[in-house]
């Protein structure tokens, strides 16, 4: 347990490496759910519930000063707990959001408390002219706010949770475990839906419905509309670029 503790606040804290390198998803729980069922030893069960809770945190995208609840820990201590107390998604869901709830007032309690302190160290560097001293800095404030926090949230919760989760499940009625696992064949479409919200609009709609059409209708699969979505976007894209250069042309022309 505690060997696989550790393996558990490892991924929560290196999840956060990607923002030091740009973002590349490599913190979104349908990669952590991979390497959580690896540790725990159900890769299987990883990876399922790493695409259901993608689905659930789908859009989850901090905008500004609009920071959503937390997905990693959110993500990847509700597939443990889930995992490590073999009751699947039903439970994987009813963790996820308070958990990613509840770190995210921890988060923005250390962001507010302690990069100030830090931000303060990397203008005095500036005054003196060690910018490498600055860059060492900034990944320093990274990893103490934002990487380590989350390391030792995951392990500790996973730790202490994993008792407590099992003495629950035993005494929850059978009616709402029942209720959680029905509940988990509506999250796909709840994650479509938030994804629709953010994006559908009246550019977007009929690619939308060419979608749904192609796989209601004509029964193709979703890698095979995948693969259709992604040439249509390669192509739009082409077109916007050769009209680009063509008015560029035209305004040198007139010079």
């Amino acid at each position: 347990m505690i060997l696989q503790a550790i393996g558990i606040g490892i991924i929560g804290m290196c999840a956060t490496f990607e923002w030091a390198l740009g973002t590349n998803l490599a913190s979104r729980p349908i990669i952590t759910g991979v390497f959580v069922g690896l540790v725990l030893g159900d890769l299987r069960a990883g990876i399922v519930l790493g695409g259901l809770m993608e689905m659930v945190f789908i859009g989850s995208v901090t905008m500004g000063a609009a920071v959503p609840p937390d997905s990693i820990t959110g993500g990847i201590l509700g597939i443990a707990l889930a995992v490590s107390t073999g009751n699947g998604a039903g439970i994987a869901l009813l963790l996820a959001f308070p958990i990613a709830r509840l770190y995210l007032f921890i988060d923005n309690f250390l962001t507010l408390h302690l990069f100030p302190v830090f931000l303060k160290k990397a203008d005095r560097c500036i005054e003196k002219g060690d910018f490498r001293g600055m860059a060492k800095i900034h990944l320093l404030s990274g990893f103490v706010i934002k990487s380590l926090p989350r390391g030792i949230v995951c392990g500790a919760g996973f730790y202490l949770g994993t008792p407590v989760m099992r003495w629950l499940l035993e005494i929850l009625p059978a009616f709402v475990r029942e209720g959680l696992s029905v509940t988990v064949e509506y999250i796909p479409a709840l994650g479509i839906a938030v994804l629709a919200t953010m994006t559908l609009t009246g550019k977007t709609a009929a690619y939308f419905i060419l979608g749904f059409a192609l796989a209601a209708y004509l029964k193709i699969p979703v890698i095979g509309v995948t693969i259709l979505a992604v040439c249509i976007a390669v192509i739009l894209v082409q077109l916007q670029d050769s009209g680009q250069t063509i008015t560029e042309q035209e305004e040198d022309e007139d010079f």
